[in-house]
């Protein structure tokens, strides 16, 4: 009996120890690219339960512990299109390598910004958008501001230059102009804590070169909660961190115009779970419009170095930024026609495509400087001269037990300058100069001779040289995220945002007089007995001298967040988050209307010029003491049908502060406007396609805009949005063609600048259709070979909030032809406006009465003419 009890003793605990064997299966393997190059840190999940790993170094993975069953074994990373596949255990030890391909359109793509907890594109309740390396370099992009035209319902005036864009985004209005309610990241920080920022605006920070990875965009949504001053939407630049091997170096010249450019990068795992990777870029030129002098040259340098754990990273980055880009402000052009149907065209011995205001006449402008670098003469050839050095550390780790933690931190040392000829009118040159306020009667000659002036068009314009100066744009930015999974399908994240923005920036506004003449060779213009080096006047006295001031100030900012994530059931997922945001302001702001007799040359003589000029008076300081806060809060939910569709809808309300020198303060230092609130509402569709991807979204949108007061101008509106989004990619074989338009219905509800007189009428260059297409065609024995073309559109908009003059609508075809020579080594041609189209973007005002009856002379700006560049690159 009792070896009977003993023997099914024996029996059953072998049983169960069968069953705890087959309990302790394991699903473990590699997960590769298409290359057959390892990927480091992908996460690799059985769906449906909390099991998990990441892979290593070697690009394996193991998970342990795992159950008899059939699982859904799901590989996801960034830039790379999931993997979901149906592994069966049944008591043995299971291996599945995986293989995952890049594909930054896919509904599987793994997004990071600006959302709660990063997940699939089909999981999320925002709407976003990834540009990759290949659109971008089929958009054949002259500025960054450029590539972001290829982001749906994101409207980039970047015709300007290299930076000073202003964008909008859904019909939430441009303002004062920069990005008030849009931030640009890098790596998932803000570049500067106020997008709007004058003449220290986010795009002046950033250049696009082969260090970026990736591009994601995110409009409305969570942004409104994931960061600061960035309610309408975020653009994430994100850096490649060399978990593959990889490299390329290209040289590029200008084929039409003056420019040369080298781009490097490469990157690669080391030993030990380290990767790195390093890039940038060197350039020299003159530009796409001739200025007369070499006014393109710089440069910058990036790098980052990881290094790998079992359950999460540390990186570490640096950005070295020196570079000078001229800046087109609006220029004198021909108005044809009547203000609902204009013709915006040249004026004899200008060329509004390719002709600019900089010329080699004109590379000084002198004058008393509120600076601490006190430079009495600066350089107009420096342009849009931004120098800036960054540093960065983030991690991430999975804890255990549901618990993860992720922290980004950066520095950034910023500073330079910002110098650009703007004309302040122009016209004929008798009546013209008869307007100036200057003594009457004048005798002009030019400033190089002295020979009388006799221009060959009759005309002569005003130049402000709107010239500053950045002392100080430093900024400290960190942002830390603690993460709890609670059960199966609850998470929750706590995350504080803290930064501090130094604002130190001196103007230093001039007059002179110009011919109205392209090609860099317009000559100045004295007065004589007044001017000094065709420069007549320190400061703006047309403008009343507005613009001689000094700011100095510092933004600090303290934002906790909490977010919450649940899977409500099988299909539909919720997620909220909530920002209390508590900003401190403090500093000194000081204005130049102080004018009276200055010796600028220190010559010990007052000469004419010098009878008015204004002053920054630096003990004169209006002291600026302000503290406010707000709550934002984001919520949406989504609702996937199947792997192939989903649909979603999110509302959020959120706000962005206003830069120091985009604001007024009472004499108790507080601000006359604080904060401006933008509330929005959309919902979607997301839907995959045998061949393809479709996106749907509608929207709307409120913003909340006080009065204020910018250069002595009353402005601030309420303004209301609505509109529909749709986002498109396709592939059948060789061919592939992606895209998206915008709809967007802009009215201004409430005009509190203009005492309500534009009520109901549409925003200033608000156009109610913006539309991108990009098809591309590879061929060849090993498809190394490549045609692409980007065409970018718009429908007209009105130059004015009055809306009594119309900006026609136009559209602009860039080209990329690409061959392959070899392996690793192609030669390309990209052209930029292909067609020489004439888009203008922006209207400063009309000059002067009619002539001939009916044409006019006006004052804008228009995208940049065709521009083609050659170049040869080795990727290895």
């Amino acid at each position: 009996m009792n070896s009977t009890k003993t023997k099914w003793i024996f029996i059953a605990i072998m049983l169960l120890s069968v069953s705890f064997i087959v309990a302790q299966s394991t699903i473990s393997g590699s997960v590769k690219d298409g290359n057959g190059a390892p990927l480091v840190g992908v996460n690799v999940t059985l769906e449906e339960t909390s099991k998990g790993a990441q892979t290593d170094f070697d690009g394996n993975y193991s998970i342990s512990n795992i159950e008899n069953g059939t699982y859904q074994l799901k590989a996801s990373y960034i830039g790379f299109a999931s993997l979901l596949k149906s592994v069966n255990v049944d008591g043995q030890n299971v291996i599945e390598n995986i293989v995952l391909v890049e594909d930054l359109e896919s509904l599987d793509e793994v997004i990071i910004t600006g959302v709660v907890n990063p997940k699939s594109r089909l999981e999320s309740s925002v709407s976003v958008s990834s540009i990759g390396t290949k659109l971008i370099e089929q958009s054949a992009p002259r500025s960054t501001g450029e590539i972001f035209r290829n982001i749906p319902g994101v409207r980039a005036e970047s015709s300007g230059g290299e930076g000073n864009a202003n964008f909008n985004v859904r019909g939430v209005p441009v303002s004062s102009g920069g990005s008030r309610y849009l931030q640009l990241q890098e790596d998932g920080l803000p570049v500067m804590l106020f997008g709007d920022t004058s003449f220290g605006n986010s795009d002046n920070w950033i250049r696009a070169d082969a260090n970026i990875g990736r591009i994601e965009a995110i409009r409305g949504g969570s942004a409104s909660t994931q960061t600061s001053n960035g309610p309408a939407g975020i653009i994430n630049l994100i850096s490649k961190t060399g978990n593959t091997e990889s490299g390329s170096i290209s040289t590029s010249a200008g084929l039409d115009f003056n420019t040369n450019r080298l781009d490097f990068e490469y990157g690669t795992p080391l030993a030990n779970g380290i990767t790195y990777h390093i890039g940038g870029f060197l350039r020299t030129g003159e530009g796409p419009r001739e200025t007369g002098f070499n006014a393109s040259k710089g440069g910058q340098l990036k790098a980052n170095i990881t290094k790998q754990f079992k359950t999460g990273y540390i990186r570490t980055y640096f950005k070295f930024l020196n570079d000078k880009s001229p800046m087109y402000l609006p220029m004198p052009m021909l108005l044809k026609g009547t203000d609902d149907n204009p013709t915006y065209a040249n004026l004899p011995g200008f060329d509004i495509t390719t002709d600019g205001l900089q010329t080699k006449y004109l590379q000084e402008s002198a004058g008393p400087t509120s600076s601490d670098r006190n430079r009495a003469v600066r350089d107009v050839r420096d342009g849009n001269n931004a120098i800036s050095q960054a540093f960065g550390l983030e991690f991430a780790f999975d804890l255990g037990e549901g618990w993860k933690i992720s922290e980004k931190g950066r520095v950034s040392f910023n500073k330079g300058g910002w110098i650009a000829p703007f004309s302040a009118g122009f016209g004929e040159t008798n009546s013209f100069v008869a307007g100036l306020p200057v003594a009457q009667p004048v005798s002009l000659s030019y400033a190089d001779d002295g020979s009388p002036y006799t221009p060959s068009n009759g005309l002569i314009q005003n130049i402000h040289m709107f010239d500053t100066t950045q002392d100080n744009l430093n900024n400290i930015v960190n942002d830390i995220k603690i993460s709890k999974k609670i059960g199966e399908d609850v998470g929750v994240t706590f995350g504080y945002f803290t930064a501090s923005q130094n604002t130190k920036i001196s103007w230093q506004w001039n007059a002179f007089l110009q011919e109205v003449k392209g090609g860099g060779e317009a000559r100045l213009v004295n007065i004589d007995g007044l001017s000094r080096g065709g420069q007549y006047a320190y400061g703006t006295p047309v403008w009343g001298n507005c613009c001689q001031r000094k700011y100095n100030t510092q933004h600090t900012v303290s934002a906790p967040y909490l977010g919450v994530d649940a899977d409500l059931s099988e299909k539909l997922n919720f997620d909220g988050s909530i920002r209390f945001e508590k900003v401190r302001v403090d500093g000194t702001i000081a204005t130049g209307n102080q004018v009276g007799a200055f010796d600028v040359n220190q010559n010990t003589t007052i000469e004419p010029i010098e009878q008015n000029v204004p002053i920054v008076q630096s003990n004169q300081n209006q002291i600026i003491g302000d503290e406010y806060d707000f709550v934002s809060y984001s919520a949406g939910l989504n609702y996937k049908f199947n792997q192939d569709a989903a649909v979603f809808a999110r509302y959020s309300l959120g706000a962005s502060g206003r830069a120091a020198d985009r604001n007024s303060y009472g004499v108790d230092g507080t601000a006359d406007v604080q904060y401006d609130e933008v509330s929005q509402f959309e919902a979607g569709l997301k839907k995959r396609f045998e061949k393809g991807t479709l996106y749907v979204t509608v929207f709307s949108s409120i913003t909340d805009e006080a009065a204020g007061f910018e250069l002595q101008n009353t402005v601030g509106s309420k303004y209301k949005a609505n509109g529909l989004e749709l986002e498109s990619a396709w592939s059948f074989g060789d061919f592939a063609i992606s895209g998206s338009a915008t709809y967007t219905k802009a009215e201004i509800k409430e005009d509190r600048g203009g005492a309500g007189a534009n009520d109901g009428k549409t925003p200033r260059r608000q156009a109610d259709f913006l539309y991108n297409l990009a098809p591309s065609y590879v061929f060849g024995n090993s498809k190394q070979h490549l045609l692409g073309f980007t065409i970018l559109g718009t429908s007209k908009s009105f130059a004015t909030d009055a809306n009594d003059l119309i900006q026609p609508g136009y559209a602009y075809i860039n080209l990329l032809a690409k061959v392959g020579l070899t392996k690793g080594l192609s030669l390309a041609l990209n052209i930029n406006n292909l067609f020489d189209t004439v888009g203008i973007t922006e209207v400063e005002g009309l000059d002067g009465p009619a002539i001939n009856g009916t044409d006019r002379y006006v004052r804008a700006r228009s995208i940049t003419g065709r521009s083609s560049t050659l170049s040869l690159q080795y990727k290895f």
